[in-house]
């Protein structure tokens, strides 16, 4: 998978987040810019204003690490950007979601 940078968003032209969950409370360093993380919601990347994820375009996923004992350190991240309506999202994704193709090796 490859990551690209998403030269049109920056932290100074940052667009809101316009949806129903809890405003950004931090910040992370998703892909090479940074962006404002949900940091309660935990859900497929899908846009809220489209309402699918038919056109999602991942800018980068980041693997949720694991402790010794087996158990999840932390939840993956992920940031997309929808190509239909240019909305923008990065938040975490659950243990059990990858990105199609998407494998550790």
């Amino acid at each position: 998978m490859t990551t690209a940078k998403n030269t049109r968003l920056s932290s100074s032209h940052a667009r809101p987040h316009n949806t129903a969950r809890p405003l950004a409370t931090r910040q992370s360093t998703l892909g090479s810019g940074l962006a404002t993380t949900d940091s309660g919601y935990v859900g497929k990347p899908t846009c809220d204003k489209c309402r699918t994820d038919e056109f999602v375009y991942l800018e980068s996923y980041i693997p949720p690490t694991y402790r010794r004992d087996g158990a999840v350190a932390t939840l993956g991240e992920v940031a997309y950007t929808c190509t239909h309506c240019e909305e923008f999202s990065a938040h975490s994704v659950p243990v059990t979601w990858t990105p199609p193709g998407w494998y550790l090796g």
